[in-house]
């Protein structure tokens, strides 16, 4: 619980602070060069924000995760961040699908599916449903482990928009139908089917330059397995919080 409010103020912080820098550089580009007009919308340049976009529009963006892994689990062999390529293709009746890649080298998770958004004035809403497949392979460290799983992930996304900056809150879900492990050439047995967890994430989406926009999040995983330490240790009974700070830029 300390945790979770620990990382709840750091993040309201971190949006303070983003939201005065905004607003000191809107005020000063305006003292010193009325003439120019600033056509910039955080919509044209998030690639975060749910909102139904132009048919067949293609975004990408590219994050880096730093995970801080609970005491349970401290390795040297997890303490390290991981990097996420994210990308939407824009469909017909607000729909779009989505798709990322994530990866430690020793641990990728890809992940693939369709979201329905609604946008009401600045709120901002997605429903939205992927399959994942985890995969992770490692053999050093006196390891010699190798797993595959497949996920079912439900989400829900509100966010709100002000023009020049965007905060955005998701929630995911996450089910384990599918989960295969070997040790040493030995398969330990697994629960085909169980709830791994959830996660919420919250987001904040500025500005960096032009229309290249930066986020900055902080996601709360309560989870029994993180794609960062599956093969480190591929037999857990419990949950447990997992922050990750997020670092994300569109391009």
């Amino acid at each position: 619980m300390f945790l979770r409010v620990h990382y709840s103020i750091l993040l309201l912080a971190w949006l303070l602070f983003f939201n005065i820098q905004n607003n000191f550089a809107q005020k000063k580009n305006l003292a010193t060069n009325s003439e120019s007009l600033d056509t910039f919308d955080i919509k044209d340049g998030s690639f975060l924000l749910p909102q139904a976009q132009s048919k067949w529009k293609f975004t990408q963006a590219f994050s880096v995760y730093y995970v801080v892994p609970p005491k349970d689990w401290t390795l040297d062999i997890i303490k390290a961040p991981f990097f996420t390529y994210s990308c939407k293709l824009a469909l017909p009746a607000a729909f779009n699908l989505q798709a990322s890649f994530s990866t430690i080298l020793v641990s990728n998770r890809i992940s693939v599916g369709p979201f329905w958004n609604y946008s009401i004035n600045k709120f901002h809403f997605a429903v939205g449903y992927q399959v994942a497949f985890n995969y992770g392979y490692l053999g050093q460290f006196g390891f010699h482990t190798e797993l595959t799983g497949w996920e079912q992930q439900p989400s829900l996304t509100a966010a709100y928009s002000f023009g020049k900056t965007a905060v955005i809150l998701r929630g995911d879900l996450y089910y384990t139908t599918a989960l295969d492990v070997s040790e040493g050439g030995n398969v330990i047995p697994a629960n085909k089917n169980f709830l791994n967890g959830y996660s919420v994430t919250a987001s904040y989406d500025q500005r960096l330059y032009k229309n290249r926009v930066m986020s900055l999040g902080l996601k709360i995983n309560y989870l029994r397995y993180h794609i960062m330490a599956w093969p480190a240790l591929p037999v857990n009974s419990y949950r447990y919080v997992v922050p990750e700070f997020q670092l994300g830029l569109n391009f």
